[in-house]
């Protein structure tokens, strides 16, 4: 039983070490955006990231997408744009989770990073 204990408080320990990491790094920030949309309707979300060393990421893919996607080309004018489209006949709330990187010099690393994560509620 005492060993059972000692496994089970490591494992929790590590859990909030691995939950708390970027509460302390500053470069690293987080950020809920809220939107409603028609069930017909494509919803974009504009990053303003438009630099050769800057990156834009899905992280998590939303549940009932028909299409999810980041696009970054001649359409968009090379600014990363989010695409959302949700899949026929979904009515309800989905979630994506992007990832935002910049701040490099060319050399090294981005040292800004920003999570955004988008709650669409479907209508």
């Amino acid at each position: 039983m005492k060993t059972l204990n000692i496994i089970c408080s490591t494992v929790v320990l590590l859990l909030l070490l691995v939950g708390c990491q970027n509460a302390t790094d500053s470069n690293v920030n987080e950020e809920t955006i809220r939107v409603s949309i028609n069930p017909s309707e494509v919803f974009e979300y504009q990053t303003g990231i438009s630099g050769d060393e800057e990156g834009a990421t899905i992280v998590q893919q939303p549940e009932h997408y028909e299409i999810s996607t980041m696009l970054r080309d001649s359409s968009t004018d090379w600014e990363a744009v989010y695409r959302y489209k949700p899949e026929s006949g979904f009515k309800g709330t989905d979630e994506v989770e992007l990832k935002l990187a910049t701040g490099s010099d060319g050399e090294s690393p981005n040292t800004n990073i920003k999570h955004i994560n988008i709650e669409i509620t479907v209508n």
